[in-house]
Parts: structure tokens; sequence; C-alpha cells
């Protein structure tokens, strides 16, 4: 007893740090044990973590209303111990789902596109981190923590739906959300039965941020703030040709990147010799049998203007399931000597990667390596 009265002095001293450390654990585990989004083990944890941030919300909303105890078996003096202990329990597995759970969003989103777009779900840990502790009457910290969960079921949701249609699109992300509010609808109806005048009195501040949080991610999408989710790219160069050599095996002759430019193939300075085509190659990786279009899109840095230019667009269809990810090529006539860069994106726009390089004429071919992956 004496052991167990020290561990509640040391928590309740502690609880910011403990706090910050499960959520840190639940984020550190899953950027070492998730890989693809089209696994079941993937799924289940992800499924994991929703369900217990959820039953964390509703058991800390039960206690608040006083409701707690009743869910445990009447013992007297043990169900007081469980009721005391259980609140303290909840208080560490509540961030550790949340860290788990916008960790592999989180893993899964900054692999869709370039880093800046993910910076809203930076934003969300950020909050998470210290917000809880602001709402110190039990309906705010209540609202809080509903709002949070509804913005990891709304992005949950729009990475499920795709992998689940086999399909990407305006409809695909409407239907995602819709899906999203029907789930947080039953999730409302369940905790009804935990404090239901609780809720009544939340609901007037509840609604209207859970309305802004879906009109928030809306307006992201649809101004390509989002990342292109389920799509990732795994390669991207520029290279002095590509060639299929049968089945699915190409050659590839390329000027490398310096031993230091880490998880680079190709170098940022391309040496065009007169006349001489570039070649964009890309690798990007869909779940299996998700079909869509990718575009690579050409541009230059107009300097008198200091904007950037499209040159060319190239549209071709990809198909999911590679491991390596799905590969394809466009061809550049007569690059101009400058700054360039290529953009991988969905066929509304929405980045999923790019690689900038300059051009420099050169009066005689490079030297090149020639690779057949």
């Amino acid at each position: 007893m004496q052991m167990l009265a020290r561990a509640k002095t040391f928590v309740a001293r502690h609880e910011r740090r403990l706090t910050a450390v499960a959520f840190l654990f639940g984020f550190l585990w899953d950027s070492l044990t998730l890989t693809r989004i089209d696994r079941l083990f993937e799924n289940l944890v992800l499924a994991g973590y929703l369900v217990a941030a959820f039953a964390s919300i509703a058991l800390l909303h039960a206690h608040g209303a006083g409701r707690f105890s009743r869910l445990l078996p009447d013992a007297g003096s043990v169900r007081r111990a469980f009721a005391e202990r259980g609140e303290g329990l909840l208080q560490f597995l509540l961030p550790f789902a949340f860290g788990g759970l916008f960790s592999g969003l989180l893993i899964f989103y900054s692999r869709s596109g370039p880093l800046i777009t993910s910076a809203p779900f930076f934003l969300v840990l950020g909050l998470l981190f210290f917000g809880n502790e602001f709402f110190k009457r039990h309906y705010a910290r209540f609202v809080f923590q509903m709002s949070v969960f509804f913005a990891a079921l709304f992005s949950w949701s729009a990475l499920m739906v795709p992998v689940l249609l086999r399909r990407m699109g305006d409809d695909v992300f409407l239907l995602s959300g819709a899906f999203a509010l029907a789930l947080f609808a039953l999730a409302l109806r369940l905790l009804r039965r935990f404090g239901r005048d609780d809720l009544a009195r939340s609901r007037r501040v509840l609604f209207p941020v859970i309305a802004m949080i879906f009109f928030s991610f809306n307006f992201l999408y649809f101004n390509n703030m989002i990342p292109p989710i389920p799509l990732s790219l795994k390669e991207i160069g520029v290279y002095h040709s590509v060639s299929r050599e049968g089945g699915e095996a190409y050659r590839l002759s390329f000027e490398p990147a310096p031993w230091y430019a880490l998880g680079q193939a190709t170098s940022k300075i391309f040496h065009r010799a007169p006349d001489a085509p570039a070649y964009a190659w890309s690798a990007v990786y869909a779940p299996t049998k998700l079909e869509t279009d990718i575009v690579h899109r050409w541009e230059y840095r107009d300097e008198t203007q200091n904007e950037w230019v499209t040159a060319n667009v190239v549209r071709f269809p990809i198909s999911g399931g590679r491991e390596e990810g799905f590969r394809g090529y466009s061809v550049k006539e007569r690059l101009a000597p400058g700054r360039w860069r290529i953009s991988v994106e969905t066929p509304r726009g929405a980045i999923i990667g790019r690689f900038a390089f300059t051009v420099v004429a050169h009066p005689l071919p490079k030297a090149l390596v020639t690779e057949i992956r």
C-alpha cells in the first residue's frame, strides 16, 4: 500500500510530463511499425487507436458526470479504488491513443506530398500537447477532446475511403466527409448514455466547432492544401535517357547525385548537350488495385517575372499494388538553360512530389551512369 501511495503521489506531481511522454511514446511506436495503408495490420492499428481514444473520452465524460463508478462492479471500497485509479489510467490512455493515431496519420499524409502541406497536422499535434491543460472544467475539456477526435476521424476517413473504393476524386473526398460525420453522430448517441445533460450543454459549443473543422477540411482539400492521399512519391529524378528493356525493367542514364544528397539518384545540375531532350522518371506508390491518373508538369523559372511558368504537361494512368511504386516517365525537348522543376500531381493539381534542377548548356554529352531498374 505504501508503494501504491508513492506511485500515486508521483503521478499527481508529474501528470503533465507523463501525459507528454505517453503522447510521444504513441507517436514513436507508430513511426517504427506503420508502412503501408492497404495492409490489414496498419488498418487495425489505426482503427484500434480510434476506438481507444473514443472509449477514453466516453469514460472520462462518465466520470465527470458522476457515472463512472456505476459502470464498475458494486463491491464497496473496490469500486471506489477502481474509479480513482481508472481515471488516472484514462488520463494517460487518451494522449497515448491520440499520439499513436496522429502519428500514424502524419506518417501516411507526409508521404503523400511536400511536408509543408502537412503543417495543419503539426498544428494539431501541438494543440494536443498543450490544449488539454487549458480546459479545467469538465464540459470544456469534453468539447476539446471531441473536436480533436473528429479531426482524427475525418483524417482517417479521407485516407481509408479511397483505399476501400479503389479510386480517388472529389466525390470520394466528399463521401469521406459524410462517412466521418455519420460515425461522429453515432459516437454522440453512444455518449448520451453516460451523461445526457452534460452533452446537451456542450452541444452549443461543440457543434459550431465541428462544423468549422468540417468546412476547413473541405476548404483545404479543394485548394490543394491536403496531401493527395493515399498516393506517395517513391522516386523522382531527371534523366538523359529512359527506355524499356522488356517486361518491367527500365534502362536509365543519368548524372549521379553527389554522395551527400541522401535518397537522391540524379544530380540537380543537368548538363544539356545541343538538342538533347530530358526525361522525368518517377515512381508513385498507390494501394493495391487503386487506379488513377497522374501528371508530370514541367515548369521553368521566368526570372524577369519572378514566377514559374508551365512548359509542358503529360498525363498518364497508374495502377497500385507495387511496393516500389508505379513507374512512368515524360520527355521534354529543348530545355533552355536556367532553373526548372518537375511536379508530380493529381489531375486536379494536388502535388504528390517535386524535383527542382538547373539546366546548364554543355557542348558535349556528359559521362553518364547507366542502370537497369
